[in-house]
């Protein structure tokens, strides 16, 4: 049997998990939300790095025991079974895909199109996806090398944007009076949904486990300084824009992080600020690429998605079918949707939702397998057992609740995401009564341990077999 390249350390499983989150979505709601809140929004943005660093502990306790491709699909068929295990996982990544997936691309085709205005963003949209389609099939070294320069030419670059505004330097305009909370603190405390997003997949890294070197150190240490160094650069960032431009301007913008830039440095801000977003945009679909497959092979792998899903090419040791769905997912909606500013935030938030909901779900499943599992090994351990637990689930459903201050587009979110779910269970269950397998009957973890060892056991056999050099 074929097993994925263990080949990556640990700048590229920090670039793998901060990829996905330092999106050109991300610069969109940063913008808009310094707008909306103010600089107050500084304070939703540290509450929701708190809230995902919580989360992201738990990812790693889970990592440490199961660590399997599978990642919350596997978690939650050893806690609650595999019709919660297809939610898990389907509910928050499946939907991101099918949604926020090809605005991403469209983000970055749109900045290319303030440089070049005659160019065809929907052409521009299926180049950038064929290209990391390549990459992905190829083979994940490739992947973590380009991934590491994307990530840190964002971080880094954003980070300087920031400080030239703070220090007043190179700047083309006087800087703005700006009330530090302008909207209460009821907005700042609604506002946690927002700030979240600018956190949201970090644990995006969990799904590599079994191809980062020393995973149980530098997955949960890669999560945290990944959480940390983008709250640090956002900042940085977005306290410096809303000291030189009108705040309306910003909160109701679809280019917000462009304007911003562009009214505190002139065209050289307005010319790093595109540069930036096409990065962050081909960062996310690059991380997309890397991450989602893994957790269909995971799946298939288990018998929860079609088999095929489980094919890993014998040269590049990749997942090539589920790498290719992932492609025809994020390029329907191309030729499908018309998607604008307004249209992408509530795609995101849909997306948001559901993915919330994922990440209660992985809360519960550390408090099922402590009590289920009290004597098994945990080579590491998230601190504070359960009150980090409880305060997770407790954040993600109040973030829910307050997705967004309008009624009418609360109503569309809940619509799209609530879509999603009944699509989802109604697969899990029809799915799973086909094949004749339980739906809430947890999967013994004994069945996953040993299936790890009998994996690399093959693994080692096939290397021999064909003398293809160590891992």
């Amino acid at each position: 049997m074929v097993e994925l390249k263990r080949k990556l350390g640990f700048w590229q499983a920090y670039a793998t998990a901060t990829g996905l989150v330092v999106a050109g979505s991300t610069m969109v709601t940063l913008g808009n939300s310094m707008g909306l809140v103010g600089p107050a929004f500084i304070v939703s943005t540290f509450l929701a790095m708190v809230i995902s660093i919580i989360i992201a502990l738990s990812y790693a306790e889970l990592a440490s025991i199961l660590p399997g491709a599978g990642m919350i699909g596997d978690y939650t068929s050893v806690a609650m079974g595999k019709f919660m295990s297809i939610i898990a996982v389907l509910s928050g990544y499946f939907v991101l895909v099918a949604t926020v997936g090809a605005a991403e691309t469209l983000t970055a085709s749109f900045a290319t199109q303030t440089l070049f205005p005659d160019i065809n963003t929907t052409l521009i949209a299926i180049i950038l996806l064929t290209c990391f389609l390549i990459v992905n099939l190829l083979g994940v070294e490739i992947f973590g090398s380009i991934q590491v320069v994307l990530t840190l030419g964002i971080m880094i670059t954003l980070s300087v944007l920031g400080l030239l505004g703070a220090f007043d330097m190179f700047t083309t305009t006087e800087r703005i009076d700006t009330i530090f909370n302008p909207s209460g603190w009821s907005t700042v405390f609604q506002s946690l949904a927002m700030g979240i997003w600018l956190f949201i997949g970090i644990e995006f890294v969990v799904p590599m486990v079994e191809e980062v070197k020393n995973p149980n150190k530098n997955i949960p240490r890669a999560m945290i300084f990944g959480l940390l160094s983008i709250f640090v650069a956002d900042m940085l960032f977005g306290q410096a824009i809303i000291h030189y431009i009108d705040p309306s301007i910003l909160a109701n913008s679809g280019t917000p992080q462009i304007d911003g830039a562009g009214a505190m440095l002139g065209d050289f801000g307005t010319t790093m600020m595109i540069i930036v977003t096409i990065l962050a945009a081909a960062s996310s679909i690059n991380s997309n690429f890397a991450a989602v497959p893994r957790m269909f092979y995971g799946l298939a792998r288990d018998g929860l998605l079609p088999q095929i899903f489980s094919y890993l090419h014998p040269k590049y040791r990749t997942p090539w079918v589920s790498i290719i769905t992932v492609y025809v997912l994020f390029s329907l909606p191309l030729f499908i949707f018309q998607i604008g500013a307004s249209t992408l935030n509530i795609l995101v938030l849909s997306a948001c939702t559901t993915w919330l909901i994922s990440y209660i779900i992985a809360q519960i499943d550390v408090m099922i397998l402590r009590k289920r599992y009290k004597y098994l090994e945990r080579p590491f351990q998230s601190p504070f057992y359960p009150y980090t637990q409880i305060i997770g689930i407790v954040a993600c459903i109040y973030m829910i609740f307050t997705i967004h201050p309008d009624l009418a587009v609360k109503i569309q979110i809940y619509t799209i995401a609530g879509s999603f779910l009944i699509g989802i269970c109604s697969y899990a269950f029809i799915w799973l009564k086909y094949k004749q397998q339980p739906l809430f009957e947890p999967v013994p973890i004994e069945e996953k341990t040993q299936k790890v060892s009998v994996e690399e056991e093959f693994h080692d056999e096939f290397l021999l077999d064909h003398d293809v050099k160590g891992i």
